[in-house]
């Protein structure tokens, strides 16, 4: 598919999406809970001067339409199925995020947190398909009864199954902040080997797209990192202050919820340059040469 084709199933599905929220964020029909203890955001509660409001954290809410954004462009560059499940996580986790800041509730909180173990997850799956399968990657670009494609549709439900379940069991087991950062770190793990087998094999402008890449990474990491770990009653990162600021108008968990979408986008660019994949950003080709085999590492 491709071309006006599909610009308009991507349009289609972004769509559905901001109809949905729009049905549902700002809709009263769904319980709020103004009392709810938010350790990570401060963002004043709009229910201190509408104790009917049905978005309780306005900043918060309406700045996930940054996850819609990337997972859109996602979902349009891709040309295979664990690809194009990052874009379509990326959409849900525009709803399920909104929907829990707008309510505040735990149950919100929960679906919230679990898909972004999903997400995260699904980012991992695709890593290892662009880094290891690139050739089996491209059997799954088709909706057909293949056995490539019936493997990543189980690799997809099983991501899901799985971050589910740890979101369920984040207050007991999967603690969201360190099991966030674990599963960032192992993320990070996949970008060194891939940097790493790049520079052993050399070839034309690789060391000028690794240091480009290391330097988008580090010039959106930072800030991302500074606004997760700098908001909420206390929080601070190392020797950056804290910017609990209720009324301020920019709110340091909007501005992580835009940051963090744009990483994850960056992140999908780096592997898909290596599968050859439907890429973000331009500034090199698609390194396709440097598919890492078993033999490579």
């Amino acid at each position: 598919m491709s071309g006006q084709a599909r610009i308009l199933t991507v349009s289609v599905i972004c769509g559905f999406f901001v109809i949905v929220f729009l049905g549902t964020v700002p809709s009263k029909g769904f319980g709020t809970n103004p009392n709810a203890q938010r350790g990570e955001q401060c963002e004043l509660l709009s229910s201190i001067s509408d104790p009917k409001a049905a978005v309780l954290e306005p900043q918060n809410t309406w700045s996930n339409f940054g996850y819609l954004v990337v997972g859109g462009l996602i979902l349009y560059r891709s040309r295979n199925l664990l690809g194009a499940a990052v874009g379509l996580n990326l959409a849900f986790e525009f709803l399920f995020s909104g929907l829990y800041h707008a309510k505040l509730t735990d149950a919100m909180q929960t679906i919230d947190v679990a898909w972004i173990y999903v997400l995260l997850l699904s980012v991992i799956a695709y890593a290892i398909q662009s880094l290891f399968l690139r050739d089996w990657a491209k059997k799954t670009g088709y909706p057909t009864f293949t056995a490539p494609v019936l493997i990543a549709v189980a690799i997809v439900l099983v991501v899901v199954g799985l971050g589910v379940v740890m979101g369920l069991l984040k207050n007991s087991i999967f603690e969201s902040t360190k099991t966030t950062l674990a599963l960032v770190g192992l993320l990070f793990v996949l970008l060194i080997i891939a940097g790493v087998v790049v520079a052993i094999r050399g070839a034309e402008h690789a060391a000028i797209h690794l240091v480009m890449t290391t330097l988008v990474i580090l010039a959106a990491g930072i800030p991302t990192l500074f606004f997760k770990f700098s908001d909420g009653a206390g929080n601070s990162l190392l020797f950056f202050p804290n910017l609990c600021c209720p009324k301020a108008d920019l709110q340091a968990h909007a501005a992580w919820h835009i940051l963090s979408a744009v990483m994850v986008g960056i992140a999908y660019d780096f592997f898909a340059n290596f599968s050859g994949d439907g890429r973000l950003f331009s500034f090199s080709r698609p390194m396709q040469e440097f598919e890492i085999s078993s033999e490579a590492v």
